[in-house]
């Protein structure tokens, strides 16, 4: 048994599954099956959208995956082999100790065999995390290739909260292409702030959310028998927010409890956080963790706050605070404690938090 941390030639960890190996190549990424095991070196680097080491105790496989590493992925399960990983570097592969299928997704199933489709995604983890010298190694923070987005748009939140979103978005998704957009126009007329972030988001379709979502303006649609239109809702229904239309910057409501639920920020401040809070929970580099207040007031020394009124979701209250490439979002929940989450669509801006808390998760 090879342990964990050491480095051996790959011949070693191909070896390690066993007799009757075979072998097969994907991008950054080698399976070898066996009669012992299945093992999965993936190449050293940062690749955030590939296959790679994630953070210090996950490695990320993506599509597209050797056909092979399905028919191994479910025949190791079925055989209850193990899931051996391996870091491929210049000087010989990096043991990682036993993988475990945290999470997989695969392209449908065949209704008459029961057959499983492709692998398009796993995340596999393992017991121990790597110590940072390791981490960086294998997987180093490379330089921005983009400017790092400011900050700057804060000024305007007190006198245009329009400006300071568009400026905000503008640069935060600056490294997403802008294709022509499709023009789209609601059945009502509906308030500037509304307007201006479908504006905004005509190009770039990550700006309505992926997480929660902005209903696109042609789905934009009256309540029966109200005044009201949802614009906006959770990704599990658990809410939608309402707004009346008429109003130049209205009221926001939440319908989905016992009650309906009054926003603290109109439409433009919601806009705003809204916003931020889609950049913290769908960014490519985040961290996560449970926290007291007394470890939040420490943790947002250093950053700037968002002058606005605490959300009322995710939890009441939720705050924000930025600082250039980064948001931070703290989520209070009461007696589950106060959630943060930190995102940045720019590694290096995440990286300096790496040894600020004890994440529950953190990929920076």
């Amino acid at each position: 048994m090879i342990e964990g941390w050491s480095v051996v030639p790959q011949r070693a960890a191909v070896d390690a599954a066993g007799p009757n190996v075979e072998v097969v190549h994907g991008d950054g990424v080698t399976f070898a099956y066996g009669a012992d095991a299945l093992v999965v070196i993936v190449d050293a680097g940062d690749r955030p959208h590939g296959n790679a080491v994630d953070n210090a105790n996950t490695m990320v496989l993506r599509e597209p995956l050797p056909s092979e590493a399905t028919q191994w992925m479910s025949s190791k399960n079925q055989a209850n082999q193990p899931l051996l990983g391996f870091v491929k570097m210049a000087d010989g592969c990096l043991a990682l100790d036993e993988l475990y299928q945290a999470r997989s997704i695969y392209r449908g199933m065949n209704p008459y065999t029961g057959e499983q489709g492709s692998l398009t995604f796993a995340e596999l983890t393992w017991g121990e995390r790597l110590p940072p010298e390791l981490l960086d190694k294998v997987r180093p923070t490379p330089k921005p290739t983009l400017p790092v987005p400011g900050i700057d748009w804060l000024d305007d939140v007190p006198q245009d909260l329009t400006r300071a979103l568009r400026s905000f978005l503008t640069a935060w998704y600056a490294d997403v292409p802008v294709p022509p957009a499709t023009p789209q126009h609601a059945a009502m007329k509906l308030p500037a702030p509304l307007l201006a972030f479908h504006d905004i988001a005509a190009s770039r379709e990550e700006t309505l959310g992926r997480q929660d979502f902005i209903e696109p303006l042609d789905r934009i649609e009256y309540l029966e028998d109200e005044p009201l239109v949802a614009f906006a809702a959770e990704n599990q229904a658990v809410w939608v927010a309402l707004i009346d239309p008429t109003d130049d910057d209205p009221v926001v409501w939440y319908d989905g409890g016992p009650q309906r639920l009054r926003e603290r920020e109109r439409l433009s401040g919601f806009l705003l956080q809204f916003a931020l809070n889609e950049a913290v929970s769908t960014s490519p580099f985040t961290g996560f963790a449970t926290v007291t207040t007394e470890v939040l007031d420490r943790f947002v020394e250093d950053l700037v706050p968002v002058p606005l009124q605490p959300m009322r979701v995710p939890g009441d209250p939720t705050r924000h605070w930025v600082a250039p490439g980064l948001v931070a979002m703290a989520a209070d929940y009461g007696d589950s404690g106060i959630w943060l989450s930190v995102g940045s669509r720019q590694r290096s801006a995440l990286r300096p938090l790496r040894s600020r808390l004890d994440w529950e998760q953190f990929n920076g």
